[in-house]
């Protein structure tokens, strides 16, 4: 039962990756296995591969947190398969209902995460401040700078996975800054297996590389880091604002159609979502 509970998470954190401008690090974080898996990702290296090659696969599947990392990628690529073309159709057809969820989300979750790490340290706040400055930046420039084919899209999955696993930051909104997110979901929607290959191995490179990093600052500095990352994820609201006109945010009075009450409600199911999954992490 515990691993189908991770199949599900799995699955939230793919769902969150389909959208551009939220974070399957987000789902991650607030489904309480966000440390599980970045000291998972970190544990495949240089030594587990020795082993292998000796044939120890057991310890190096225990060493790795196999059957987690197994369970929760199954559930990710299950969602991204069963709901690119779901999500798509969403934001084309129903744009300020579904940003309005995805800004609930959001908020509740960096609020929630705060409350749950409560600090009086100023420099834990002013991480927070940072973090949110990089959201914004990330969130709004563009990052075309890499070369278009093949050898691009191998780039696009390394830089891309490490936004996948930083709560805030969408790897999805990171693929349109560098002009891969249609290609990538073309791909998924016609199966294209090459194209997906290739992402998945700057995917697995880029997750090796950056996961040690976040498990460094975890271990050493654990609290100003969650104060970035929820930085992080405040930062990003600037994209996921649901009411635009031709690309640009406006306030909800200058919308044609604002739909005060149905983007309102969406917001509070999503944060009583989010209050939800704390609240089962935190009584497992």
């Amino acid at each position: 039962m515990t691993y189908i509970f991770i199949f599900l998470k799995g699955m939230l954190m793919g769902i969150a990756d389909l959208v551009p401008g939220v974070s399957g690090g987000t789902m991650a974080l607030i489904t309480g296995i966000y440390e599980r898996l970045i000291g998972a990702i970190a544990a495949i290296n240089i030594k587990a591969a020795q082993q292998v090659f000796k044939g120890q696969i057991k310890a190096t599947w225990q060493q790795i947190d196999g059957w987690f990392l197994l369970s929760l990628f199954s559930g990710l690529l299950t969602a991204v398969f069963l709901f690119a073309s779901l999500i798509k159709s969403l934001l084309l057809n129903q744009p300020l209902l579904t940003w309005s969820f995805f800004f609930g989300l959001i908020v509740a979750s960096a609020l929630l995460l705060l409350h749950q790490h409560r600090s009086k340290n100023p420099i834990h706040w002013l991480f927070l401040l940072g973090g949110a400055a990089l959201g914004y930046v990330l969130s709004t420039q563009s990052l075309a700078l890499i070369p278009a084919g093949h050898v691009g899209v191998l780039l696009a999955g390394m830089i891309a996975v490490s936004a996948m696993i930083l709560p805030g930051i969408s790897g999805s909104l990171i693929l349109i800054l560098l002009g891969f997110y249609e290609t990538i979901l073309a791909a998924v929607e016609q199966r294209d297996w090459l194209i997906l290959a290739l992402f998945a191995a700057g995917c697995a490179i880029g997750l090796m590389l950056f996961s040690r990093l976040l498990r460094w600052l975890l271990a050493r500095y654990h609290l100003a880091t969650l104060y970035a990352l929820a930085g992080l994820m405040l930062g990003t609201l600037f994209r996921v604002w649901p009411w635009k006109a031709d690309s640009h945010n406006i306030l909800p009075t200058a919308h044609p159609e604002p739909n005060w009450l149905p983007a309102l409600m969406l917001m509070a199911l999503a944060s009583a979502f989010v209050w939800t999954l704390f609240q089962l992490d935190r009584r497992r």
